[in-house]
This record gives C-alpha cells, structure tokens and sequence, in this order.
C-alpha cells in the first residue's frame, strides 16, 4: 500500500510529537517536498566538516514492501495523491552517507539507515524513528532536528505556522 511499509519494526530507537496548525493536506506535501529537497542536498545538513566528513541524506517512501527514492518523478506522483486525499501513517526510508576526504579523493564510510513513520493526528504529528543498521554518526535526536527544522523552513517560506515540538525521547 502506498505510504506504508508493512515490515515497519515494533521496536522504536526514538519518538518525537509535533503540533500544527496547517491542515494535514498541506502539511503532507511540504513534508514530501522536503524530503525530496533534502535527496537534492549538495551542502551538509548538518555541521560534519569539523570532521572533515561529508554527510548525503536519501529518502525513499514506502510502497508495500518497498521504498521508492524521492526523485523529481516521485515528488509529482506523491503530490497528485495527496490532492486527492490525506493519509494517516506515512512511512519513509532514510539514508545517511559518510564520506571523509582525502585529498581530491573521497572515501565512503559505514552508512546509517533509518526508518522513519509519521502519524498524523488532528492538529499532531508523531515520528518515529527506527535506526536499522549502522554506526549512527548521525543520531535520532540530530535526525529529528533537522527534519524539523527542513521542514519549518518551508513551512515559513509558505507563510504557514512552524511545527512545535512537544516531546523527543530517543535511545
């Protein structure tokens, strides 16, 4: 079924709730949309080069047993479904990759990856976070934050509320 993955793990490494004032319509598209701007990300979002490491975020949603990359086809395919209805869980497949640099050369290190379920309550979001496999450079917390913070910079640019978090517990 589109927007869920049927394997989504029971056991949870993080949890954060959300409250806003959009309608969910809205909101759902702009989270789409920014998980696809995110897929285009070219800069770290998040602050690595004190590292000197390189951080590459990808996201796919769920389709049955599968995940599709946000891609600039997927984007449209996911925008026209939600004019035409809102869902209640949409769940997400997200990629965090590592690369150091050495010289011109970039050397990929152990990636994260993550399963990410939004549930969508009346005026409330719930994420939650599932950290499948990897050496977790990128934390829950850290994965949340930014998510949240991507996402309220569209809200804002769209003249929209941003989203307030309410609660965060991550392991």
């Amino acid at each position: 079924m589109f927007g869920i993955y049927d394997f989504f793990p029971e056991n949870l490494h993080g949890i954060a709730r959300f409250s806003y004032h959009a309608s969910i319509r809205k909101l759902q598209g702009i989270l789409i949309y920014t998980l696809h701007q995110l897929n285009q990300c070219t800069e770290n979002p998040l602050d690595f080069a004190h590292f000197n490491m390189e951080l590459i975020l990808e996201f796919g949603i769920a389709d049955g047993i599968t995940f599709n990359y946000l891609d600039r086809q997927m984007l449209k395919h996911c925008l026209e479904r939600f004019r035409g209805q809102t869902f209640s869980t949409l769940d997400f497949f997200c990629v965090a990759r590592y690369h150091i640099a050495e010289g011109e050369k970039r050397k990929p290190l152990r990636f994260d990856y993550y399963i990410l379920r939004f549930l969508f309550y009346e005026k409330e979001i719930e994420l939650q976070v599932f950290h499948e496999k990897g050496t977790q450079r990128l934390s829950i917390e850290d994965l949340i934050m930014l998510l949240m913070k991507n996402i309220n910079q569209e809200l804002r640019k769209r003249n929209l509320n941003p989203l307030n978090m309410n609660y965060l517990r991550a392991l």
